[in-house]
């Protein structure tokens, strides 16, 4: 075989790869989302208090390709079947880089949002794609789907006090006077927020910190991380806090993949959408 012979077969198995991921990373792209589980003993409650079932999703980023109408009530419906007492947003509802994106389709939230069931309500907070287009116009699409948006704001759902923060980059740690306001409702204290948060930041008064943002990597493979900033030189949130299930100091973070994908040609690769079934206990 000539060299020139070996350069056309390193190129054509170059392209083959190319479109395998390509292909491959479509097709995770609009996935079923996978549901991930864990139960967690409520603290500061009292003895046999009922449970409470949390769905936590995020980055629905309707507008992009990887979110039809058909995925998204699809979705809607997988959330249901889990009986949910409450469902939780973390943010990054819509897609779109300013108002005037021709992805930025808020209007597209509020019929198949109308459909979730649950008897506690939905409550969601914003993520930087919400903040950049229109906040005004996802809060009115989630306020007609029947959904309470928190705005550094804090509500008693069940035993749980939740803490809903505004997006902001970048990250901080959460108003003192919203951790004060959780103590006085009493009940276990959440936090919800869009991108995770720097370790270290977090008040220790909060155990569980729930948020979305990191797409789990969205894209992962040697070599290659869509979770570094490659133009900047720097990780666009902390690698250890990427995805999952993470527990650090006296708190329990839980950062979901989200459902969506907000890349203009929508590929996940090794970082399958997802949401989390949390249900909360009452020590024994």
């Amino acid at each position: 075989m000539t060299k020139f012979q070996v350069f056309q077969a390193a190129v054509l198995a170059v392209i083959l790869l190319f479109v395998f991921l390509v292909v491959e990373g479509w097709h995770e792209a609009q996935s079923d989302p996978i549901v991930r589980r864990v139960t967690i003993a409520m603290r500061g409650v009292p003895t046999g208090t009922r449970p409470l079932r949390v769905v936590l999703i995020s980055d629905i980023h309707v507008g992009n390709h990887a979110m039809s109408a058909a995925r998204f009530d699809r979705i809607i419906a997988q959330v249901n079947a889990q009986h949910p007492d409450t469902v939780w947003i973390a943010g990054d509802l819509v897609n779109g880089l300013g108002v005037k994106s021709s992805d930025f389709h808020p209007e597209m939230l509020s019929l198949p949002l109308s459909r979730l069931r649950a008897p506690l309500g939905v409550f969601a907070v914003l993520g930087n794609h919400d903040d950049d287009t229109s906040p005004a116009l996802v809060d009115a699409a989630l306020h007609k789907a029947g959904i309470t948006v928190l705005h550094d704001q804090v509500v008693r759902v069940g035993p749980i006090a939740l803490i809903g923060e505004n997006i902001r980059l970048p990250l901080s740690p959460p108003i003192p006077a919203l951790v004060k306001q959780a103590r006085k409702l009493g009940g276990m204290r959440v936090l919800m927020l869009h991108p995770p948060p720097y370790w270290g930041a977090i008040s220790h008064e909060i155990p569980v910190i729930l948020a979305g943002h990191s797409h789990c990597g969205q894209i992962v493979f040697p070599g290659f991380d869509n979770s570094y900033d490659y133009f900047h030189g720097n990780w666009r949130y902390p690698p250890k806090t990427r995805c999952g299930m993470v527990r650090f100091d006296k708190h329990l973070e839980i950062i979901t993949g989200g459902v969506g994908a907000a890349t203009v040609v929508p590929l996940r690769i090794n970082a399958p959408p997802d949401f989390w079934v949390i249900t909360f206990v009452g020590q024994p």
